[in-house]
């Protein structure tokens, strides 16, 4: 059974645009230029079947799948706490307190995403969170990314337990986010 899924980050927040890296309790909201890169998203995304959008719980997060989901009608927004964002920084950091913390995180996230996969196995999902989550739920089914924009979706099919790449949408409102320029 063929599964199709679309991973994305929110559109850009004021916090993205002023250098802020925000993390798992900051609540921000999207920008002009990030709601109209949700909006483009929800174009893109309007001529896919998408039986349920999950998000994770923070404001930024969920108004992007609301505007996704503005295409889809009949679709639910399910809100899920492992969605959550809590890792600063770049994935891959050879520090060992660094490199635990974003191991848990991406235990914790792979353990939402199989707990999806079972719940919903013949259904087709969008998964709505930030740019950390995203790129561990690309990692979890084999594809590593670094920097993801706001808004960027990545399509992937599972079919019969194998995940497949299938290719990446970019909004093409480009933007200069602060807090994902390298603090070095």
């Amino acid at each position: 059974m063929r599964q199709n899924f679309y991973f994305f980050r929110h559109g850009q927040t004021n916090e993205n645009a002023d250098g802020a890296r925000e993390g798992n309790k900051v609540e921000s909201f999207l920008t002009p230029t990030g709601l109209k890169q949700a909006k483009r998203l929800a174009e893109y995304l309007s001529d896919k079947n998408i039986d349920v959008i999950y998000s994770s719980p923070l404001k930024r997060a969920i108004k992007t799948a609301e505007i996704v989901a503005e295409y889809h009608p009949d679709v639910s927004i399910v809100v899920d706490e492992a969605l959550i964002e809590s890792a600063f920084g770049f994935w891959y950091n050879e520090d060992i307190i660094a490199q635990q913390r974003i191991d848990n995180n991406f235990n914790r996230i792979k353990g939402c995403l199989d707990k999806i996969v079972t719940e919903y196995s013949n259904k087709d999902i969008a998964i709505s969170s930030h740019g950390g989550v995203t790129r561990a739920l690309c990692y979890a089914v084999g594809l590593k990314v670094g920097n993801i924009k706001n808004c960027q979706c990545f399509h992937f099919v599972l079919d019969s337990g194998n995940w497949h790449f299938i290719d990446t949408f970019e909004t093409g409102i480009d933007v200069v986010n602060k807090s994902d320029i390298s603090q070095e």
